[in-house]
């Protein structure tokens, strides 16, 4: 089994459209294995350590940015709540250098379970996890897994399939503004999808930072949207969405909120957020770990209103367009499928 272990997940996946999609069938097939919450795929082996002692939390990023960290470290904070215990959180960390520092001085702090908040965190873990045999580390959005490492994946399709959706009802203009991180984001593709499968007259116009972080060049981008007469947009990206929110509402556009709920950052003006609820998630991972049931390899966190879901309708959106939305959504939790 640890030679099975040993074998990395590499390369497994199909494309659509650009995005790379895990390829489950042929494990589900075998294991008869399907949920609603989420679908796991790990070689059978749980890492039985169990009983939770202290949480280490390493970020690529910072806690202040409303987005992924501040919902990474809410989840901590949750954790160190319900299980009284002691987090250590150490931001902004970028090389396998300071994951191994960071990790030695969690290890002499009692710390037996390592949140690593992005895919990065992925690598830095294969090439040190064999030194902690009894930690157990978790990262996010990757494809590298060993007897002591877990990947959890956030399948984005269908919260931005639901945006789109949405948006599409919502337009006066048929005028859409998308500004993403990366091109490939799988919300960012939904969401796509959404529109043009709720009106193909819509017009979208996508714009990329490439980069995560960076507001300057996301709100540059936002001002070169206004020249397309758009009246809505939806910044998908952790560092700049709230700047650009903040600005769609100065010039009467309407915006979507990006993995926390962000009704309340401008009321008038978010029509709804995709939601990727971290902190139940990181308190569900640990609750795993502490009864021995955190298996190792690629949980999946797909669209089930629980973990991942739209979030708060905006003011502005009619009563009739809230009910063919969730008729939407609930035709989907049914069914599994998007397509009336």
């Amino acid at each position: 089994m640890v030679a099975m272990f040993s074998e990395k997940l590499q390369n497994i996946s199909r494309t659509y459209l650009g995005i790379g999609v895990l390829d489950l069938k042929k494990y589900l097939l075998l294991l008869g294995l399907a949920s609603t919450v989420f679908l796991l795929v790990s070689c059978g082996q749980v890492f039985n350590k169990g009983q939770l002692n202290n949480v280490g939390l390493l970020l690529d990023g910072t806690i202040h940015d409303e987005t992924w960290g501040k919902g990474a470290y809410l989840g901590a904070l949750e954790i160190k709540e319900e299980h009284n215990i002691s987090v250590l959180t150490r931001e902004n960390v970028s090389t396998i250098r300071e994951t191994e520092e960071h990790v030695k001085d969690m290890k002499r702090q009692g710390v037996n379970l390592v949140f690593g908040h992005g895919s990065e965190f992925g690598k830095y873990f294969d090439q040190l996890n064999e030194a902690y045999p009894d930690m157990h580390f978790v990262y996010f959005n990757g494809n590298t897994f060993d007897q002591n490492i877990t990947s959890i994946h956030f399948d984005g399709y269908e919260m931005g399939y639901f945006a789109g959706v949405l948006s599409a009802k919502v337009t006066q203009t048929n005028e859409i503004g998308i500004i993403s991180a990366f091109e490939n984001q799988p919300e960012v593709q939904g969401f796509f999808e959404g529109v043009k499968d709720t009106d193909p007259r819509v017009n979208l116009h996508l714009r990329s930072v490439f980069d995560w972080y960076d507001q300057q060049r996301a709100l540059l981008l936002f001002k070169d949207l206004l020249a397309d007469n758009i009246d809505i947009v939806y910044p998908a990206g952790d560092g700049f969405n709230i700047p650009i929110i903040l600005e769609a509402e100065k010039h009467d556009i309407y915006s979507i909120g990006y993995v926390s709920e962000q009704n309340e950052v401008a009321p008038e003006s978010v029509i709804t957020s995709t939601i990727q609820d971290l902190e139940k998630i990181y308190v569900n991972i640990a609750n795993q770990f502490d009864q021995g049931e955190l298996p190792s390899g690629v949980i999946h966190y797909g669209f089930d209103n629980e973990y991942i879901y739209l979030g708060e309708y905006g003011d502005t959106v009619s009563d009739e367009v809230k009910e063919e939305v969730d008729a939407a959504i609930n035709r989907y939790l049914e069914s599994g499928s998007l397509k009336n």
